[in-house]
């Protein structure tokens, strides 16, 4: 009977400190869990920096491929090649203004941006963290969308009157208008016209007055797919990988 009563104890004795190990592992993991969280948040905030940082520089649009601002439709269909951009020097002009109006005015994104982060939840992170790749931009871009586009919008539009954007580009449309005109007229025994035109009316013309939006929708793409970089990058240097699960 005392070897049973021993027994017992020991085995209630062995399942406590069983108990115990594992409480502690759960215990440890969850600070691991969100130390990784905090560290995600950091990175991210400072990633925010870097690319409105980059973006706002000389150049930052228009010498990147990547976010560059192209001429709006219908020319940057019928200008489309850096051959066609060389033979016209106002519609070279208009990229480079367009995309000026973008650097001058995206450091006012950064504040929203990095105001989002700083207000995610642990728990927000953390599910971020085990999401897709791009799970962070694209919550960024869902909660400030509305706020970028108060912001930018005003900003732009002004940067593009400033500057002569808006003008030029009216008289830009006024010029192709003329071609398109002369164009039609003109018998085409090869009936090109008739295979080309009907493409170029299905495309929908960006007009003056609509310019600033154009931009500022092209600006804020080229945002989001800088910081969908960053995202990748901080991913694949940290220790991300380590709070996933399988």
């Amino acid at each position: 009977m005392r070897q049973i009563a021993v027994i017992i104890l020991l085995s209630m004795g062995l399942s406590s400190c069983s108990s115990f190990i594992d409480d502690t592992k759960l215990a440890t993991q969850a600070k691991f869990q969100q130390f990784v969280a905090g560290q995600f948040g950091q990175r991210l905030d400072r990633g925010i920096d870097l690319v409105i940082d980059q973006l706002k520089t000389e150049g930052g649009y228009l010498d990147n491929p990547l976010v560059r601002i192209l001429l709006p439709p219908p020319l940057g269909v019928v200008i489309g090649t850096a051959r066609e951009m060389q033979v016209n020097p106002k519609a070279a002009l208009l990229e480079t203004l367009i995309n000026q109006a973008a650097e001058n005015t995206i450091p006012v994104a950064g504040p929203i941006l990095k105001n989002i982060v700083m207000n995610m939840t642990t728990a927000k992170l953390q599910t971020l963290i085990t999401s897709d790749n791009a799970s962070a931009t694209n919550y960024l871009k869902e909660q400030s969308g509305a706020a970028l586009q108060t912001v930018l919008l005003p900003a732009i539009t002004e940067q593009l009157h400033a500057n002569g954007a808006i003008e030029l580009y009216s008289q830009l449309l006024k010029v192709k208008g003329m071609a398109d005109q002369v164009s039609t007229a003109q018998p085409d025994d090869n009936h090109q016209s008739e295979i080309i035109e009907p493409q170029a009316e299905s495309i929908a013309t960006v007009k003056p007055e609509q310019l600033g939006q154009y931009v500022v929708e092209k600006a804020m793409s080229g945002l989001f797919k800088k910081v969908a970089e960053k995202e990748l990058s901080i991913r694949k240097t940290g220790d991300i990988d380590l709070f996933k699960t399988d």
